[in-house]
């Protein structure tokens, strides 16, 4: 379907760079920084779904999760993440990149390969609170961030495929970080506020708040290679909402009337997913400041209650090259 384009804007904006998140306790002491150069390549032509359909017609839209085939849609990205050490307690991060879409969508539909450009700009701030919880070698600090959608124009959201989602997010995150010898363990816990967006009033959407947990670590294989992992699982809280306009501009394009609100929530904008994700990655030290990561993060299906639905069965390959100053 046309309207099926806009869902991978839902498939960016989670879009995780394994290498950060490695670091994300601690804070950069003052003066320092940490910069991070990646290449990412992500591609997804399935997805999960909770819809079920009969005779190209939808006839239950809470089924059994199933796994369904997907207009091939890719992402070739160059983004940089960066943080630097206000004071030793305080932290600022910045991240950003340029990004080449491609969907068969909007191939089909629109004509072209899909837009590219600079993307959803994101910073953050992060507060290290306890440096020993309780002498158990535990730290704990707290982050805020906020996503900035102010450097693409956002098309029309039935019809148009963008670089991001055209609408604020604020996030608060509880951070917890231990060494262990030549490895170290990692726990992250947040909440997301999504913001409605009314860039093509009246035609307005919401997609829900989430909850993220993720935890991993890493441990030092070498003097020069380390290994690391991570598990993240996202949950929506269910609070999307689209308007009427917007339904009846879905209808105009094509779109199916029965269980129309359903469908477009899950389906053709995919505002309320929950996320079950992986990776691994490579860390080289090819210099005592500098390093070349290579990653792999994929989608799971997991297991009941901890499922993938309503969203893209994708794979990100990514290589950064990190600087530390």
């Amino acid at each position: 379907m046309k309207k099926r384009i806009v869902l991978v804007l839902v498939l960016l904006t989670v879009c995780i760079f394994l290498s950060n998140d490695a670091f994300s306790a601690w804070t950069q002491p003052k003066g320092h920084s940490y910069n991070q150069l990646t290449y990412s390549y992500y591609k997804t032509t399935q997805k999960f779904t909770t819809l079920e359909t009969v005779g190209g017609e939808i006839i239950d839209t809470d089924s059994q999760i199933g796994i369904v085939d997907t207009e091939e849609f890719n992402s070739k990205k160059v983004s940089y993440y960066g943080e630097y050490g206000i004071t030793d307690k305080l932290t600022i991060s910045l991240s950003g990149g340029w990004d080449w879409q491609t969907s068969n969508d909007t191939i089909k539909f629109a004509r072209e390969d899909g837009p590219s450009g600079i993307g959803d700009i994101n910073v953050g701030l992060r507060h290290s609170l306890i440096d020993n919880i309780a002498g158990t070698g535990i730290l704990m600090s707290v982050q805020g961030d906020v996503k900035i959608p102010e450097a693409y124009d956002h098309g029309n959201p039935v019809t148009h495929l963008s670089l991001g989602d055209g609408q604020y997010d604020a996030s608060l995150a509880l951070l917890l970080g231990r060494g262990l010898g030549k490895g170290y363990a990692w726990l992250n816990a947040s909440y997301k506020v999504r913001f409605e967006n009314d860039q093509h009033d009246p035609l307005t959407f919401k997609p829900s708040d989430r909850y993220k947990i993720g935890m991993g670590g890493g441990y030092a294989v070498t003097s020069w290679v380390s290994i690391r992992g991570l598990i993240e699982w996202t949950q929506s809280v269910g609070n999307s909402r689209v308007s009427d306009e917007l339904l009846a501009e879905n209808w105009a394009t094509g779109g199916l009337k029965k269980n129309h609100d359903a469908v477009v929530t899950l389906d053709s904008l995919g505002l309320e997913p929950n996320i079950l994700s992986a990776g691994i990655d490579l860390a080289f030290n090819v210099m005592p400041k500098s390093q070349v990561v290579f990653s792999y993060v994929r989608d799971l299906a997991g297991i009941k209650p901890i499922q993938t639905q309503n969203y893209s069965l994708g794979e990100t390959f990514n290589v950064a090259f990190v600087y530390m100053h």
